[in-house]
């Protein structure tokens, strides 16, 4: 029996909540969505010839202002919810770890089958912390300090990163992901939105790269894309990327 499974087994047995957070669903449903997204995963990763299925999956999520509504009327709990099962098809402990940014970051506690349903009204609204700008250097230099180094590991890193919106410390970004291209983390650029997203296109053909470790994809509306349309665009190029790795030498099992 999976990890996965053994859950449903478990959960089964305990009392449905009848009065779910706002962006929260039935705990039945939920694990019914997330069950089938994960085998939509599955299938895409096979289809795409990914030879690399275990990783650490990192969601990195815009948190400036202009992001509110997003938060609020629970898209940002939609997307959670549909990130987190590529986590658990590549996870080495099934987990999403979780980090916010704006003008700082925050990390926060890591996104598992247990404390999905709820997310974002629980640990992130209900704190009531400011929504402050834009900065995406923090949080990059802090991903390549710990996984490429603090926590070096032989296993990739794979990095969603979304945002609505370009960002005020262009230059040093471009250090950060110049310095990242010498370890194994693959970051995977969401734009969402109608803004043009100049400087994240420009991160994926960035010059004076150790290794191309980087893909941008646009998405008007996260809520209207469906699952494996999504699942395809998020893939795209890491398989690229892990052959990248191994020629130059960079630990991706």
């Amino acid at each position: 029996m999976s990890l996965f499974d053994n859950f449903l087994s478990i959960k089964k047995d305990q009392p449905t909540v009848q009065n779910n957070p706002v962006g929260s669903v039935p705990n039945e449903e939920l694990h019914r969505k997330i069950s089938l997204r994960k085998e939509m995963v599955l299938d895409e990763v096979k289809r795409k010839n990914i030879t690399a299925t275990i990783a650490r999956v990192v969601f990195v999520l815009d948190h400036s202002g202009s992001m509110i509504p997003m938060y609020k009327d629970g898209t940002v709990q939609n997307v959670l919810e549909r990130i987190f099962p590529v986590a658990m098809c590549f996870d080495d402990n099934s987990e999403l770890e979780f980090y916010w940014f704006d003008s700082e970051y925050k990390e926060l506690p890591s996104v598992t089958t247990a404390n999905l349903n709820g997310y974002v009204q629980n640990v992130i609204l209900s704190k009531k912390e400011h929504f402050g700008g834009t900065c995406y250097a923090p949080v990059m230099e802090q991903i390549v300090k710990r996984y490429g180094i603090k926590q070096k590991a032989n296993i990739p890193t794979f990095v969603i990163f979304i945002t609505d919106g370009g960002n005020s410390d262009r230059a040093n970004a471009k250090r950060a992901i110049i310095e990242a291209s010498h370890y194994n983390i693959f970051w995977k650029f969401i734009g969402i939105g109608s803004t043009k997203f100049d400087f994240l296109e420009s991160l994926d053909t960035l010059k004076g790269r150790f290794i191309d470790n980087a893909n941008f994809i646009s998405v008007n509306n996260l809520n209207e894309i469906d699952d494996k349309q999504l699942y395809a665009l998020i893939l795209e190029e890491y398989d690229e990327w892990l052959n990248r790795c191994r020629i130059n030498n960079i630990p991706v099992q």
